[in-house]
């Protein structure tokens, strides 16, 4: 750790003042990662009902699609929730001692590489929805909140090595 002698006091204060909203973000996140791995049950089951009767398909085919598109929504809102921290981390930033800058930069680096993760689960997974309307509005939903995040991270970044 970097020792400092610069005064701690804005950057204590920022930090109490944003610990609560990172909380509740957390909290957001929390049964997320729940819903993450139902999903993916319910569409390994979904795999696995028979196909005996065109119903049998057609109920099949049905609950595969509602599946996949609970696979793509669930990371979705993963990168919606996530991205609220981005304005804590920036009062952080603008706020910081010398002594907070690695720490600040780590946790800018895993907030965008877990915003990225999550947009890796929706691109991967959209090749299995089958209307064209909704894989394109899903899509650019994602890149939508993946571009916001890189930009924040980028910036946030090079305020923290000026």
């Amino acid at each position: 750790a970097v020792v400092s002698t610069q005064s701690t006091g804005g950057s204590a204060e920022a930090m109490r003042a944003v610990l609560p909203s990172l909380h509740k973000t957390v909290d957001k996140l929390t049964p997320l990662v729940d819903a993450d791995a139902m999903a993916f049950s319910n569409y390994l089951a979904a795999q696995r009902l028979p196909q005996q009767s065109a119903d049998e398909v057609e109920r099949r085919e049905e609950a595969l699609e509602e599946a996949v598109l609970t696979i793509v929504h669930v990371p979705l809102k993963i990168m919606e929730v996530a991205g609220e921290c981005w304005e804590a981390l920036d009062k952080l930033v603008t706020s910081h001692n010398t002594s907070l800058k690695a720490d600040l930069q780590v946790a800018v680096r895993c907030l965008e590489t877990g915003i990225w993760s999550a947009y890796k689960s929706v691109t991967f997974n959209l090749g299995d929805i089958k209307s064209e309307e909704v894989r394109t509005e899903l899509s650019t939903k994602a890149k939508v909140l993946l571009d916001k995040s890189e930009g924040i991270a980028a910036r946030l970044l090079s305020a923290l090595d000026g």
